[in-house]
């Protein structure tokens, strides 16, 4: 699991951000420093995209905090597996912004974007905002700490998806996959081999996760999930999945895809860990 440190730099960019902080509780005085800026995500109206037909959208109502917003870039990461490469980065568009402002991608759009690459069913496609600041500046994924992605109270939209979706296969489903990405959790490695069984009914899949043996975890439980037929869109109720040294009765909820078609498995987890509850986890898994 990530172990998270809090520092005097790490509070002094919290404030940066717009929390409250006290003097006392930072290194300098507070007046000194100056706000950031970052959008909230007020609704997700929808993240499915039909690849087939070229106005379809996929779209999120946003709000923001800090520093008066002026617009938002909207970038697509065409590297799957490393979002944050920006050498892989295409703007699909600017949007101005006001609050309540709803930023939307076509399948057009992004199919301009990623050209001369095609849209593929049963991707999930990752894009990034930029929020850029009435006063010049710019805020996203690169200078805000990975940290604050995962804590409610922020509620950051910094980024979002863009799903082709595919009906779903058990049969085609099950099998063995790797841990292609954790690094939010951090208690898998890239690589590490994960063995995906049938659930309890044709709907759904189970497999071992967290807590995994290399964090110590023990009396792990498998975690069911069921997934929608037609699109492939995965949730796990809240379940009991296993103890972690100091955090026994451990407990995880998940929603995402599964996409059969192409052997992914993409989660968002939320995990409660030593009594706090850190959500926004992203968990991937792919047949090698």
């Amino acid at each position: 699991m990530k172990k998270i440190i809090i520092s005097p730099i790490l509070v002094g960019v919290i404030c940066l951000l717009g929390a409250s902080c006290m003097k006392k509780d930072i290194n300098g005085d507070s007046k000194n420093l100056v706000s950031g800026s970052y959008i909230t995500l007020d609704s997700v109206i929808s993240e499915n995209l039909d690849f087939s037909n070229p106005t379809a959208a996929v779209s999120i109502k946003v709000g923001s905090k800090g520093s008066p917003v002026a617009s938002v870039d909207i970038y697509v990461a065409k590297n799957a597996d490393d979002s944050r490469d920006t050498t892989q980065w295409v703007k699909i568009k600017n949007v101005p912004y006001s609050d309540g402002v709803t930023l939307s991608v076509s399948t057009a759009e992004l199919a301009t974007a990623l050209a001369p690459d095609v849209i593929s069913p049963g991707t999930s496609y990752t894009l990034q905002n930029v929020v850029n600041t009435k006063d010049g500046r710019k805020f996203s994924v690169l200078n805000t700490p990975d940290t604050y992605n995962s804590f409610p109270a922020y509620n950051m939209a910094i980024t979002w998806s863009a799903i082709a979706v595919c009906p779903f296969d058990q049969s085609a489903a099950v099998g063995s996959y790797v841990v292609s990405y954790d690094g939010d959790w951090q208690d898998f490695s890239n690589g590490s081999p994960i063995t995906v069984t049938a659930g309890p009914d044709s709907k759904t899949i189970e497999f071992l996760a967290y807590p995994s043996p290399a964090a110590g975890g023990t009396n792990r439980q498998p975690w069911i999930v069921k997934v929608d037929p037609a699109t492939g869109a995965a949730t796990m109720a809240t379940q009991y999945v296993g103890d972690y040294p100091g955090s026994p009765n451990s407990q995880a909820s998940a929603k995402g895809f599964v996409f059969s078609c192409t052997g992914v498995i993409t989660l968002s987890v939320s995990i409660t860990y030593g009594g706090s509850n850190y959500t926004g986890l992203r968990f991937i898994l792919k047949k090698p």
